[in-house]
């Protein structure tokens, strides 16, 4: 097993050579100890390259500027993990999407047209191609990475935040946490989700992103871009609340309890189950937010969407598409949370306690 520090080791062994490493490791270490004895800090400070050593300022903390670098160096990890992990579990999305939306008569497709996962793979290849598996991940990057970089960030931010003694989280702080994470970062980019949701579909009648946009407004009004916010809103706070904590005491647990050695492979297992326990949860408002999210006037409001598929559909149309959501979500959950971490350590990004 790999564990994140022999990964990073790895990368900078190759990058600068072994000998030069150790070297500035050394006097990094010896830095760090100096400093140390003079704040009376009695935390050991991990080895580290001369440019990720803090400079000493009264009272040893950090400067504002090392802070500033820091919060930086998170928010380019956020972004890249998720981008890596989106875009891998995009042709699952796309179904997902489809499975949602086809009941609705604007959604230019026939309500019973996508009935099985294999079925829809087979479907929209032969109909659309290979790359039709990927249509509409362009604009969802757009989205993805800022929510995703503003997400994750935003995680490690609450949790110091909210974070009592010596860097201790209670189980409702890591919830409160991840759910304001979840809503921080869904309120900035739910216009982008909006228009990614009309370019999924197999007749949009859009030309690209900047097309969806400019009809959008001008035909529906920029009220539009914000559909289904609300939902949102409600369905990605708990989402985000049991994702985040569930991965998080999930690891405390298997280390403290289990006393199992932390490697990627576990974290990838853990990302996956937690990702799919918060999903399933949450996955009938995620359903309303889509229905919202169309062109048309089918619902008047979020009550009205839940009241008219609760007749009209029943529970299991709450849940459709849920099959294609679980197996994008267990992948994606998993490749975005160890690639955060793996991204994090990477970039020499001093881990605090209250980091997973």
């Amino acid at each position: 097993m790999f564990s994140v520090e022999g990964i990073r080791s790895d990368v900078l062994f190759g990058l600068y050579g072994k000998e030069d490493v150790k070297k500035h490791e050394a006097v990094a270490t010896t830095s760090h100890t100096a400093t140390d004895r003079n704040t009376g800090d009695a935390s050991a400070s991990s080895p580290c390259l001369p440019w990720m050593i803090p400079t000493p300022v009264e009272g040893g903390g950090r400067s504002t500027v090392q802070r500033f670098l820091e919060a930086n160096k998170m928010v380019a990890a956020g972004g890249a993990a998720g981008a890596m992990a989106r875009t891998a579990s995009a042709p699952l999305d796309r179904i997902k999407l489809l499975f949602q939306v086809q009941a609705v008569s604007t959604s230019g497709v026939k309500s019973d047209a996508y009935t099985g996962v294999w079925q829809s793979f087979r479907k929209i290849y032969a109909e659309e191609g290979l790359l039709a598996f990927w249509k509409g991940n362009g604009t969802n990057l757009i989205r993805i990475v800022p929510y995703s970089s503003t997400q994750l960030s935003a995680n490690d931010f609450y949790k110091r935040l909210l974070a009592g003694e010596g860097g201790e989280l209670s189980v409702a702080a890591r919830l409160t946490s991840g759910a304001c994470a979840g809503m921080t970062a869904t309120a900035l980019t739910h216009p982008l989700d909006t228009v990614r949701l009309r370019l999924a579909l197999p007749r949009s009648g859009y030309s690209g992103m900047t097309n969806a946009f400019v009809t959008i407004v001008r035909v529906e009004g920029a009220g539009a871009l914000l559909k289904g916010l609300p939902a949102t809103l409600v369905g990605i706070a708990p989402y985000a609340a049991v994702n985040f904590a569930a991965y998080d005491l999930a690891k405390n647990f298997t280390q403290s309890v289990l006393q199992l050695q932390q490697s990627w492979v576990l974290n990838l297992a853990l990302g996956g189950g937690t990702g799919l326990f918060a999903a399933s949860i949450c996955y009938p408002l995620d359903t309303v937010r889509r229905r919202m999210q169309m062109k048309g006037a089918m619902y008047h409001n979020t009550l009205h969407c839940v009241t008219t598929m609760a007749r009209s559909e029943g529970y299991r149309g709450f849940y459709k598409g849920w099959l294609a959501n679980a197996l994008k979500v267990v992948p994606q959950n998993s490749i975005r949370f160890v690639s955060y971490e793996l991204l994090k350590a990477l970039l020499g990004v001093q881990k605090q306690k209250t980091d997973t």
